[in-house]
């Protein structure tokens, strides 16, 4: 597929309409309406996917750890049937390949940063620091199996947003978090500007979900 055929072929009609909407909604409409414009009816961009809502509740302690803790019945339902305990990660999207099957993952992070009109402590957020735990072995590899995709990319893609995209340490902490994956995370510093967001889709992610 050519170079920035989404961005060519995508409805800029229907995304001009929702430039006004939150970045979530924004990435949502704009990779949906151009992946429909080249693959109709193959991708569909979810948000909050499901699959990991109950990771963590029913992971299975040892019992001589479980013996030591506050531990309750990770089986036991409610009146209604459902689960009394669940708890897991809610990511914020999932491009899924409705053909094959192929699933990528992903999170959108906002926060402040240090910018010419600011100050160094204008980038003391963490939400960035908070994405590390997709680099962690358990979700690496639940995260991996469930997508399905290549072991050359991580399992997942960080789509950053806000000032922090600007910010010089901010920006040299996180390109050393992701050396040698740089196709997995992306700054998008101008969230008004999406065919530079579905450029950088098309020609470092798609290619896995095909």
């Amino acid at each position: 597929m050519a170079t920035q055929e989404l961005r060519k072929r995508a409805n800029w009609q229907t995304i001009s309409g929702a430039r006004a909407l939150r970045a979530e909604v924004l990435f949502q409409i704009s990779l949906q309406t151009a992946l429909d414009s080249v693959y109709p009816g193959q991708f569909l961009v979810d948000r909050h996917p499901r699959e990991f809502g109950d990771i963590y509740s029913t992971y299975p302690l040892p019992e001589e750890v479980a013996e030591k803790i506050n531990d309750v019945n990770i089986y036991e339902k409610k009146h209604n049937g459902k689960p009394k305990y669940k708890w897991g990660i809610s990511m914020d999207f999932a491009i899924r390949n409705l053909v094959n099957g192929k699933i990528l993952f992903g999170e959108i992070k906002r926060q402040d940063g240090w910018v010419e009109t600011t100050d160094i402590l204008a980038g003391r957020g963490n939400a960035h620091e908070r994405s590390c735990k997709y680099f962690t072995p358990g979700l690496m590899r639940v995260l991996r199996k469930t997508g399905g995709l290549s072991e050359e990319i991580l399992p997942f893609w960080l789509v950053i947003v806000g000032d922090i995209t600007r910010d010089p340490r901010r920006n040299r902490e996180i390109a050393f978090w992701f050396q040698e994956y740089t196709k997995n995370y992306y700054m998008w510093r101008d969230t008004s500007d999406a065919g530079d967001m579905l450029d950088f889709f098309e020609n470092n992610l798609l290619p896995y979900l095909l």
